[in-house]
C-alpha cells in the first residue's frame, strides 16, 4: 500500500509546480502590462501642450482627462475656419532649427498676456453638455483655480446648484440656436455663482472650503450652421464685486435706505428729510411695511419674497 501512495503523491507535487509557473508566467506578463502602460502614459504625458514641472505632477486620470480635453480643444477650433488657418500656419517644420522657435513663442506668450488682461476677465468655452472644453489661465487670479484641473470638467461641479436651470437654459441649442443658416446665434448673457478659493486676504484655501463668486458670463453659441453640427458656448467671465464694495452715485432725488431682513429701517439717508420730510431718528428701527402704500402691498410683498435669504 505505501509505494502506492507515493505514486500517487507524485502527480501532486507536478500540479503544484505547474501552477507555481501559471502563476509566475501571469505575474510577469502583469509587470510587462504595467511597465508599457506606465510608458505610454509618460509619451502621452509629454505629448501635452504643458510645462515641465506641470506633467509632472500629473496622475494617470489626469494625463488621460487632459489629452481628450485637448483633443476637443482642437476640434472646436474648426468651428473658427481663420483661427484654425492661423494655428496651422504658425506651426514650425521640425527641420527648422530651435532658435526660430524660441523667438516666436515668448511672443506668442506675451501676446496672449495682453489680450486676456484687456478682456478684464477669463475665456471660456463650454460643450452643451456643460463640459468645460477651454479655459484661460488667468482664471486663478480671479477665482484661485487652476487650469489644469478644469479642463475636462463639468462645470456643475464647480457653480452653484441653484444656478444649474439657468445655465442649461443657456446652453440648449435648440432655444438659442438661429434658424438662418450662417451659424449666427443671438448673444447670451448669464450671470452664475462660481466656486473661488481665494479668501479677502488673497490666500488660497481647499476646494471643499470654497466660496463662491457672482461672476457675469457674456458670449455666444458658436456653431457650423448646421443642425447636427458642433457647437460651443464661448463666453468671457467678469467678477461681479460684491454690492457693499459698490459705490453709485446718486442724485439730488435720489436716496438710499438699508435695511434688516424684516425691512426694518437700519440706515436712512439724510436726504430723504428734504424729499419726504422723515429724519433718520424718525425710522430707525421701524418697518417698511408701516409707511407704504396700501395699493403697493402686492408688489412689496412679491419682491419680499423673491429675495434669496
Amino acid at each position: 500500500m505505501l509505494p502506492q501512495q507515493g505514486k500517487a503523491a507524485k502527480p501532486v507535487k507536478e500540479k503544484r509546480r505547474n501552477n507555481e509557473k501559471r502563476k509566475e508566467k501571469s505575474r510577469d506578463a502583469a509587470r510587462t502590462r504595467r511597465s508599457r502602460e506606465t510608458e505610454i502614459f509618460s509619451e502621452l504625458a509629454q505629448s501635452l501642450p504643458l510645462r515641465r514641472e506641470e506633467v509632472d505632477q500629473l496622475d494617470k486620470a489626469s494625463i488621460m482627462r487632459l489629452s481628450i480635453a485637448f483633443l476637443k480643444v482642437r476640434n472646436m477650433l474648426e468651428l473658427f475656419p481663420k483661427a484654425a488657418e492661423m494655428h496651422e500656419n504658425d506651426a514650425v517644420d521640425d527641420n527648422e532649427n530651435d532658435l526660430k522657435g524660441a523667438v516666436i513663442m515668448p511672443n506668442y506668450f506675451e501676446a496672449e498676456k495682453m489680450i486676456l488682461g484687456a478682456l478684464d476677465g477669463f475665456l471660456l468655452a463650454l460643450s452643451t453638455e456643460g463640459d468645460i472644453t477651454y479655459v484661460s489661465q488667468n482664471i486663478a487670479e480671479i477665482l484661485g483655480l487652476q487650469q489644469n484641473d478644469l479642463l475636462g470638467q463639468p462645470i456643475w461641479d464647480y457653480s452653484h446648484q441653484c444656478d444649474h436651470e439657468e445655465l442649461r437654459e443657456v446652453l440648449n441649442v435648440k432655444k438659442n440656436i438661429a434658424d438662418d443658416g450662417n451659424g449666427s446665434t443671438v448673444p447670451r448673457s448669464i450671470f452664475i455663482r462660481f466656486k473661488c478659493t481665494l479668501t479677502g486676504r488673497g490666500r488660497s484655501v481647499n476646494i471643499k472650503s470654497a466660496s463662491y463668486k457672482v461672476i457675469h458670463f457674456s458670449g455666444h453659441i458658436a456653431t457650423n450652421g448646421s443642425c447636427d453640427g458642433k457647437r460651443e458656448f464661448i463666453g468671457i467671465g467678469r467678477p461681479m464685486p460684491h454690492p457693499s464694495n459698490i459705490e453709485i452715485p446718486l442724485g439730488s432725488r435720489t436716496f438710499l435706505t438699508k435695511h434688516s431682513l424684516d425691512l426694518k429701517f437700519s440706515y436712512v439717508d439724510e436726504k430723504m428729510q428734504s424729499l419726504l420730510g422723515y429724519q433718520s431718528q424718525q425710522l430707525l428701527g421701524k418697518s417698511l411695511f408701516e409707511l407704504h402704500h396700501g395699493a403697493d402691498s402686492d408688489n412689496l410683498m412679491g419682491m419680499f419674497k423673491s429675495f434669496d435669504m
